[in-house]
């Protein structure tokens, strides 16, 4: 069994909880009880008897800050025997005590929208605590008031950073005192940190330290404090470079891995020596460093809605004063004499080489990458004869690793924003790779907290600025639809209908702002389709976004505006999805309601798209789309499913789609019975195709299949959940069954996959030797799975199968 929910007393903050699960086997002999314990934080509002303090100063229009820093000095009056601190900022913060870092968490208090919602961190500090203690706190401005969005907006959410936090103390004998934040508290930003930008870097003068001159001033309240329930950031893989020199001269630094993450150094130095370096994805073709794949530019000023126009229309040259690059991906560093040691603390860049100018003499084996990502636990493995498909599947995780920090980003450099987009269609992928049920779950709330009244759903969760380009491709399918489609596979892959009880308000109103927009655009439409009220058209859609350049439809040079198709199309799969989860929490009516939009948006598709009973384009997306979504039946879906086999073949099986339906791609072919052609999809080499950016030298996965743009963007990598779900065939049925269901083909002579799935660790692996199929198949204890090969259907039961059937 799992989704246990905790059924004793009712707890309090700081409430400490002690379980055990113990297991009696087939014999009914008791095992050995395993332990463990969790511990609540503040959960009342008046908990916090620490105040918001800020730095001693007035922040100014166009003048970026030092990193604050603040020092509070205590003494214990006995031995301590608990010791928590509770911490929040509106920036981002690190903490010190006793000169020993505090915790493992980068980049807290995390990212969210914070004028709602705001999370905070539990450290247990007991064994760092003496009688005489100094606590030291650093803060920077982090999503809250730095760089972020594809423009580098600044002061997104205010212009004063703030820090919250309170270390409480219990002794041998019971009682409890609290240091708090105060206005007692010392502060200066005359530390080291002279600048500290998420996305445009850090500036470090090694010769300065804090002087605490100053003391804190106490500060309008940020919003109350929620804990976070969401895995933190941490630091993890840890990479060495090579030194090239390039045809110019200049020395970069190769990591041989594109990540996201920090960077770090030890060199000997001379007093003002300094190290200049900036950080990029890839080479030019010339050999040479370059950040022109995911720069744009942006006013050296603070600038406004005007600005914003002119900037997401291209129109730079029309801005008054200068502009700078954005994001710069850079750090200067100013030696002392002696050994200089630095790590990245408030910046995160996008990078796999790292241009570096100095006098200073170095070794290559000085530099450290250092890639940061939320901390979840590897679930998948899948390896098979081809090396270049083990190879997209390692991508497919890097970029994963890449953009999974706090919050689901589309690419750790330009914009490195919550796309909705992106999260919902790589959302089953993403849970074979890593466990993400509570990284999800987290950014769920987020997409809550975003929702607007109408019931409209933004494109970019959480909020960062830049409302006239984020906001207004709110409501767009297959973005706003990941309201319903992540409850709806967070529900299916981990077996939780309580999140689909959390998340229905949510919903429910999205349907509504869908139901109240149906109906054509022009009222001559309207009036001659029979469908009208189901046909869903009206605001603004995306598409398909980023098909390769050769597919996409023009019309004068410009992209076509009706996306009745798409929209139509998600009309019906959203509300399908909608129907059954109405279903399963007993809301009969309002599913009731759902299936009868579903049906009716699949005639009006029908009725739209479907000439002389097939669909005759060239065009991948718009025959795998209604094959994916049902919106065909009988002798059409066939139809159509012979002209997207005939696509395909006319493409020379390279790819042809988009963000939205690249994955729709392999397991349409697959069920439509041509899983041959899907094979040399996956495996064809030349672009646009994903083995072709392997070839390419492509170590995540890249945004636009002509490599153009970012180099890391996980959505194409979503096909990575056909090797597990249909090449090694694991597939999570319901609660604690599976179906495992091999496709063997292409070039493949053997594949080995595993999932760590909630239920117990199921493994899959076939072998293509002398003319038949080796299977081998192993159960997790407490579930079943049915094994199905062509010709032979197999129950079993917990253990290891194995067996040969005919190819």
């Amino acid at each position: 069994m799992t989704n246990f929910q905790y059924d004793g007393d009712q707890l309090i903050s700081r409430d400490r909880v002690d379980w055990s699960v113990t297991l009696w086997d087939e014999n009914d002999t008791e095992g050995d009880p395993t332990w463990s314990w969790f511990e609540l934080g503040l959960v009342a509002p008046m908990d916090w008897t620490a105040q918001w303090i800020t730095g001693d100063y007035a922040p100014q229009r166009n003048v970026r800050y030092p990193v604050d820093c603040f020092r509070k000095a205590f003494s214990l009056r006995g031995v301590a025997t608990r010791a928590r601190l509770y911490i929040t900022a509106l920036g981002i913060y690190d903490a010190h005590l006793n000169g020993q870092r505090i915790g493992h968490v980068e980049l807290a208090p995390g990212s969210t929208d914070f004028r709602t919602r705001l999370q905070y961190q539990t450290y247990d500090v007991t064994g760092l605590t003496r009688e005489h203690n100094t606590l030291e706190l650093r803060l920077a401005d982090g999503w809250y008031r730095g760089s972020v969005g594809a423009y580098g907006t600044t002061n997104v959410f205010g212009r004063r950073t703030k820090l919250l936090a309170q270390l409480e103390v219990t002794y041998e004998d019971g009682l409890e005192e609290t240091f708090a934040t105060d206005d007692s508290v010392q502060w200066s930003n005359d530390g080291p940190l002279r600048y500290a930008d998420l996305q445009d870097g850090e500036i470090y003068d090694a010769n300065q330290t804090p002087s605490y001159g100053g003391l804190a001033r106490l500060t309008q309240p940020g919003p109350v404090p929620t804990a976070s329930d969401n895995v933190t950031a941490r630091a993890h893989e840890q990479l060495t470079p090579t030194l090239i020199a390039t045809p110019s001269g200049a020395r970069v630094l190769d990591f041989g891995q594109n990540l996201a993450g920090f960077i770090e150094f030890a060199v000997p130095a001379r007093q003002g020596q300094t190290l200049n370096l900036r950080l990029g994805e890839i080479l030019d073709v010339h050999g040479e460093f370059t950040q022109e794949n995911f720069q744009l530019k942006k006013p050296v000023k603070e600038f406004g809605r005007v600005s914003e126009l002119l900037l997401m229309s291209g129109k730079e040259n029309l801005l008054r004063g200068e502009l700078r690059p954005t994001p710069e991906q850079a750090i200067t560093y100013t030696c002392i004499d002696g050994v200089n040691r630095y790590r990245t603390s408030f910046a995160v860049f996008g990078f796999r080489y790292a241009l570096i100018e100095t006098d200073v003499e170095f070794e290559p084996s000085d530099f450290t990458a250092i890639a940061v990502y939320s901390d979840m636990e590897q679930t998948g493995r899948f390896e098979c004869s081809n090396p270049d498909v083990n190879k997209l599947l390692e991508n497919t995780r890097w970029s994963m690793k890449g953009n999974f920090l706090d919050v689901p980003t589309d690419c750790p450099t330009r914009e490195r924003l919550g796309w909705t987009g992106d999260a919902q269609v790589f959302f089953d992928t993403a849970a074979y790779l890593m466990d993400v049920a509570s990284f999800y779950r987290k950014w769920l709330r987020d997409l809550r907290d975003a929702q607007q009244k109408s019931g409209k759903i933004p494109a970019v969760v959480p909020y960062n600025g830049v409302a006239m380009m984020y906001d207004a491709t709110g409501g767009s399918v297959g973005w706003a639809d990941a309201a319903v489609l992540v409850p709806y596979r967070y529900w299916k892959r981990y077996g939780d209908t309580d999140i689909l009880r959390e998340f229905y308000p949510m919903m429910r109103r999205y349907a509504d702002y869908m139901m109240g927009r149906t109906g054509h655009k022009k009222r001559k439409d309207a009036a001659s389709n029979p469908f009208n009220q189901f046909v869903y058209e009206k605001g603004m859609h995306l598409g398909e976004w980023l098909e390769p350049e050769e597919f996409r439809d023009t019309v004068g040079g410009r992209s076509n505006p009706s996306r009745a198709e798409e929209a139509t199309a998600y009309l019906h799969y959203t509300m399908r999805h909608l129907a059954e989860i109405a279903d399963a929490i007993g809301e009969t009516a309002d599913a009731a309601v759902f299936t009868r939009y579903a049906d009716g948006a699949k005639k009006a598709y029908n009725y739209l798209f479907v000439v002389n009973g097939s669909i005759d384009t060239d065009r991948q997306a718009k025959l795998v789309r209604p094959l994916a979504l049902g919106l065909l039946d009988g002798h059409v879906a066939q139809k159509v499913g012979q002209r997207l086999v005939s696509a395909v073949e006319n493409s020379h099986y390279r790819v042809g789609t988009g963000f939205l339906s690249t994955p729709f791609l392999l397991p349409v072919l697959t069920q439509i019975g041509r899983s041959d052609v899907a094979y040399r999809m996956l495996e064809n080499e030349h672009a646009p195709s994903w083995l072709a950016e392997v070839r390419a030298g492509a170590t995540t996965v890249w945004e636009d299949w002509e490599g153009r743009e970012s180099h890391n963007h996980y959505s194409p990598g979503a096909v990575s959940q056909w090797l597990f779900d249909t090449v090694a065939g694991i597939r999570v049925e319901r609660m604690n069954r599976f179906v495992i269901s091999p496709t063997p083909g292409g070039s493949l002579t053997y594949v080995r996959a595993a999932y760590d799935s909630i239920y117990g660790t199921v493994t899959a692996s076939w072998e293509v030797r002398d003319g038949s199929l080796l299977v081998r198949v192993t159960v997790p204890a407490n579930t079943t799975a049915e094994l199905r090969v062509p010709g032979a259907t197999v129950a079993l039961m917990p253990g290891t199968f194995e067996n040969r059937f005919a190819v």
